[in-house]
């Protein structure tokens, strides 16, 4: 294809077919036709390279605007260092500037270059529906095709082995699968069993609701026995399995191992199993290779506003070996059948083509799909040309920074300003298994916690940006948090809520603060929030204390391995004070030996395994170190929970819930269940004489059974003598 860049005032020749692709049935009545286009209004644009979007070197388009011209050769940079982003990130990305934004989790940012392009497309080039048949539309329905096909290239996924369907976002890709395994079970009379790990997203745990037959797997290890024993534990024979879990945990960022879907489809013989990949967190900062689809999952959902910032839409990536159990969904929309009788009769007939063809519901977000084609080009022009290396690396880099600083922080009596919380394996600065993403809570001095929302407010009043709550991840708050199912309940019937949290409830957090790092973040962005924590949090004082006698009052102080007795009598002034006598002459002591902490990590305070600092230092009685201040005394535990207390915190909520639904019996039957069973958990169980009457007799039934095993018969039992009335006893006298 002729570069036009240069020539912006002449029109442009489109053609809309080619002998060598293969369209859909989709577009099979777009006309091969050749029509002018408007001028380019490029104006605004630095150079004619930065607008340029897909290069035909990848793939062969059959289509062409003067906004598709080959990206230039030498904007793209063979090696790239993390310093590079520096280069750069004021001009691409001015909304930065006095701010920083650790929270690429929920969304990464877009390049101001990538605006600049996707604004000047739709004002150079004039599309319509993809449904329809004019020429604007067939340019659109072409363009949709080959952007496609361009997506499935960037996680090196090849089309002949995979398709791509575009959904709002990675949980509209979820809910699609379940909703197609749901009808092809109902179609097939085949159960559905679900299993689901813990470190799911709540998108993913909500697919447990959609079968009687779920598991959640809460270790890695159980995963890896579940399919070393080929599914014991999970879907039987004639029952349809689907396992899924994140290829990232978004709490966390640990990421968890890729094989299990080649592993699963391996080991599993007894029943089908198919394998559902959330990589909506993974695909944000790491390269997601589906170059073997013997290994790959089955389904993979993925937001591309994770990855590029904008636009704002989802895929979801079939294997085709494994797209036939998605062609029972029941439901269709706009564009997915070829015919349908809806009077006196109900018939349709589905599309046959392509999967996406039958799964992509209405019309599509086409002007988004222009832009993800814009994305990826900048990406690639921005980051290398593989971009997703290079941001896996840079990132990886500022996590393990941000991990070890934050680590390093302690309080002046050695109390670590953070609990982290990590899995044992993970390592930061690995990428393979540790993503640029951090947890923590911060404490005081004296290990009581600071609320997470208190932290992020303070941050943001700060111009730094992070998220805090339970972040969408129920399995991480139970297992980093270390809450109970009751507790939970109790917490609930307290009034704590996701969207309006208690941030403390029985001595524990319920949500963290969670930093997570992107491809524009640099060294600086870290040292703004080390340094924000410092100034805030970090508890610096020492104080002194004062030892009451009944003749006299001393105070003894201890600095740098000197110690300082003071007598007082009454009326003396501390030193520092006016008036105050001369220090008497220091009294030597052992110096102490300092023992570093290691950082405190969800592993390490949970198990109580954390080394004392004073087990090797030595300091006289009533000496208070002012490098070494004796620890503060432990706060009282929390009380210990009582289900009885959680019954009662229900109660109230119990007889609203009564009131606001007493006309739907389902509710009130299900509260009245509920009260009998625990009625009869916590009252006094005393059997009741006829129970103890029965219990006694099937016990003497036992014994005499037991005695006489040898096959004698058992001797007859002597009948109770006849009881004595009044009348007897007046006859016999």
């Amino acid at each position: 294809m002729e570069n036009t860049a240069n020539n912006l005032d002449i029109p442009i020749t489109t053609s809309l077919s080619s002998p060598k692709r293969k369209t859909s049935s989709r577009n099979s009545r777009r006309p091969s036709v050749t029509f002018p286009y408007y001028a380019s209004y490029r104006d605004s644009i630095s150079s004619a390279e930065d607008v340029s979007t897909t290069s035909d070197s990848e793939l062969d388009h059959d289509y062409t605007t003067d906004l598709t011209t080959p990206a230039s050769s030498e904007s793209c940079a063979e090696d790239m260092q993390p310093d590079d982003v520096e280069d750069f990130r004021d001009r691409e990305y001015p909304m930065l500037k006095g701010k920083t934004y650790l929270d690429h989790g929920g969304t990464t940012l877009y390049a101001k270059s990538l605006i600049e392009e996707f604004s000047a497309d739709l004002i150079s080039n004039l599309y319509g529906n993809p449904h329809s048949a004019s020429t604007p539309s067939a340019l659109a329905g072409h363009r949709v095709d080959a952007i496609r096909e361009r997506a499935l290239r960037f996680f090196n996924a090849d089309p002949e082995h995979f398709d791509l369907v575009f959904v709002a976002n990675a949980t509209a890709a979820i809910k699609l699968v379940i909703d197609c395994f749901r009808d092809h079970a109902a179609a097939s009379n085949t159960p559905v069993w679900y299993g689901y790990h813990k470190d799911a997203h709540t998108s993913l745990v909500g697919v447990r609701e959609s079968t009687k037959m779920h598991r959640c797997f809460t270790t890695d290890e159980e995963v890896d026995i579940w399919i070393n024993s080929g599914g014991l534990g999970g879907p039987r024979a004639r029952q349809l399995g689907l396992f899924a879990y994140p290829g990232q945990s978004n709490m966390t960022g640990r990421r968890l191992p890729l094989n299990w879907p080649g592993r699963i489809r391996k080991s599993f013989h007894k029943a089908p199993t198919y394998t559902l990949l959330d990589a909506a967190a993974l695909a944000s900062t790491a390269p997601l290779d589906l170059t073997n689809p013997a290994t790959a999952p089955d389904f993979v959902a993925l937001s591309f506003y994770k990855i590029f910032g904008f636009p704002n839409v989802g895929a979801l990536i079939v294997r085709k070996e494994s797209a036939h159990v998605l062609e029972s969904r029941r439901y269709f929309g706009g564009g997915t059948v070829d015919m349908i009788i809806s009077i006196n009769d109900t018939w349709h007939a589905k599309k046959g083509s392509t999967i996406h063809d039958r799964m992509e519901d209405g019309t599509l977000p086409f002007h988004s799909i222009f832009a993800l084609d814009h994305a990826m080009n900048v990406h690639k022009r921005l980051y290398g040309p593989d971009p997703m290396k290079f941001i896996s690396m840079h990132t990886a880099q500022l996590g393990r920074q941000l991990y070890e600083g934050i680590c390093a922080m302690k309080h002046a009596n050695g109390t670590p300003l953070a609990r982290i919380y990590k899995d044992d394996s993970a390592v930061y600065g690995d990428p393979a298994v540790q993503g640029a993403t951090v947890a923590f809570n911060v404490q005081r001095a004296d290990g009581s916690l600071i609320g997470y929302e208190d932290v992020e407010q303070a941050a943001d009043d700060q111009g730094i940006f992070v998220r805090s709550g339970s972040l969408c991840n129920p399995g991480g708050v139970a297992t980093y948090l270390n809450w109970s199912p009751a507790e939970m309940r109790a917490a609930y019937a307290a009034g704590h809520r996701c969207t309006n949290p208690t941030q403390i409830m029985l001595g524990k957090p319920t949500g963290v603060v969670r930093v997570s790092l992107g491809a524009m973040n640099i060294a600086a962005d870290i040292s703004i929030l080390l340094r924000f924590l410092e100034e805030s949090y970090l508890d610096r004082t020492t104080t002194a204390e004062v030892v009451t006698s009944p003749r006299l009052t001393e105070t003894v102080y201890s600095s740098r391995g000197r110690s300082f007795s003071i007598p007082q009598s009454p009326g003396f002034s501390p030193p520092g004070s006016s008036g105050a006598p001369s220090l008497p002459q220091p009294v030597q002591s052992p110096p102490p030996t300092s023992t570093a902490l290691p950082p405190l990590t969800a592993s390490t305070s949970m198990n109580g395994s954390v080394t004392k600092w004073t087990d090797s230092i030595t300091i006289p009685p009533n000496t208070v170190d002012l490098d070494h201040p004796p620890e503060s005394p432990q706060r009282p535990k929390a009380p210990p929970f009582i289900p009885a207390d959680y019954v009662k915190l229900r109660k109230p909520w119990e007889e609203e819930m009564r009131r606001q639904y007493a006309t739907n019996s389902n509710v009130s039957m299900e509260i009245k269940v509920r009260e009998l069973e625990e009625s009869s958990a916590y009252r006094n169980q005393t059997p009741s004489v006829k129970a103890r009457k029965f219990g006694r007799s099937v016990v003497n039934l036992l014994r005499t059974k037991s005695h006489f095993a040898d096959g004698s018969e058992p001797p007859m039992p002597t009948p109770p003598p006849p009881q004595r009335t009044t009348s007897d006893y007046t006859a016999q006298h």
